[in-house]
């Protein structure tokens, strides 16, 4: 009864973010096969013996019929019925088929796992939603087998295989990661959520996910939700190398959505002097709408220091007053080592706007100062 009771929570839980999970549920049985009773075992004749005892006192049937004793046909039956649409998008368990599965008790997920691998989509998705409940990243084979949901052709059956695999070691996320990776091609995984968490799955193993680089940088720019994009600029950021993060992470400072320039700009200002490859592209962002955008830019110019002061004076010819704004106050904190700007800071004097004229000033001084 405890064990039902626990399940069953479980499996609610479990239906209400199908794919979402983070439990990490008791050890499961490695894979097995089931090997059906012959005909003379499942119908033995009575013995004389016994039929004179059943006079005697009433026969006890047992509750269940044993797992053993289960044809596999009936457990196929079980695993297509065990999940049903909730009409909301999602999915629930069958009351009827999980009641059915639960009086076999433990013993059933030993039967169920051969089912992974079934031709029709309702029984692996019922094995593979039954079995997550008792996934144990331990046993090598349990592992196996839900990183080969990661390339089924049913997103719900990937995203069950998805939720195993945020629960497995890093060594293992890592051999999954050309499986994940292809999770964040669009036309392949249309769930955003799931491509947003594949590329959260992957930041996570930094280095260990160098394979996934190339569609990473793809989605950063590609994937039609922001969400996703700014995920995988993250992500990127993670996985790099430091001097390669700059190039592909500054890309996202073109993007459309003010959240991803700003996820984009954040990244680059911690990846500091690293992001000295991108230093055009961060400068031409002392001009973005966004506010937070541009002073993140700003910062992180400064963090360069003396290898971005070309780029930074090449802004004060722009007709964007921010960008002239920001590049002066940019110059002032780089102090001397922006001695190469002292021409296009002079002519900074003469601008029609009276506070650039006063930074001029304040640069003109700090460059050189001594």
């Amino acid at each position: 009864m405890k064990y039902r009771l626990c399940r069953t929570l479980y499996l609610a839980l479990l239906a209400a973010a199908l794919g979402c999970g983070s439990s990490r549920p008791a050890p499961a049985p490695p894979p097995t096969t089931v090997t059906q009773p012959s005909p003379a075992s499942d119908a033995r004749p009575a013995s004389a013996n016994a039929s004179a005892q059943s006079a005697a006192a009433p026969e006890v049937k047992p509750a269940t019929t044993p797992i053993a004793l289960q044809p596999a046909a009936n457990l196929r039956n079980l695993a297509g019925r065990y999940i049903e649409s909730d009409g909301a998008g999602g999915w629930r368990p069958n009351e009827k088929a999980a009641l059915e599965l639960e009086k076999l008790g433990p013993e059933a997920a030993a039967a169920l796992w051969p089912l992974l691998a079934d031709k029709q989509v309702e029984v692996r998705r019922g094995a593979a939603f039954y079995l997550l409940g008792s996934f144990n990243p331990n046993e090598p084979a349990n592992v196996t087998a839900f990183s080969s949901l990661l390339d089924d052709a049913d997103r719900t059956i990937r995203g069950i295989g998805l939720s195993a695999a945020r629960q497995m070691r890093p060594e293992d996320q890592t051999v999954a990661v050309p499986r994940l990776a292809s999770m964040l091609d669009p036309a392949r995984e249309d769930r955003p959520q799931n491509r947003e968490s594949v590329a959260r799955l992957l930041a996570g193993l930094k280095s260990g996910a160098t394979a996934a680089l190339d569609k990473l940088a793809a989605a950063a720019t590609g994937d039609p939700v922001a969400q996703v994009r700014s995920a995988c600029l993250i992500a990127i950021a993670q996985v790099a190398e430091a001097d390669q993060a700059g190039p592909l992470v500054a890309k996202g400072l073109k993007d459309q959505e003010a959240a991803v320039r700003l996820v984009a700009a954040v990244r680059l200002r911690q990846l500091g002097t690293a992001a000295a490859p991108a230093r055009a592209e961060i400068a031409a962002a002392l001009g973005d709408g966004e506010s937070r955008v541009r002073a993140a830019a700003a910062e992180t110019l400064v963090k360069i220091g003396k290898p971005a002061v070309a780029e930074i004076a090449g802004q004060l010819a722009t007709d964007n007053l921010d960008a002239r704004k920001l590049a002066l106050y940019c110059l002032i904190n780089i102090g001397p080592a922006a001695k190469d700007a002292l021409p296009q800071v002079e002519k900074c004097l003469a601008d029609s706007d009276a506070e650039v004229k006063q930074l001029a000033a304040v640069a003109l001084a700090s460059i050189k100062s001594k």
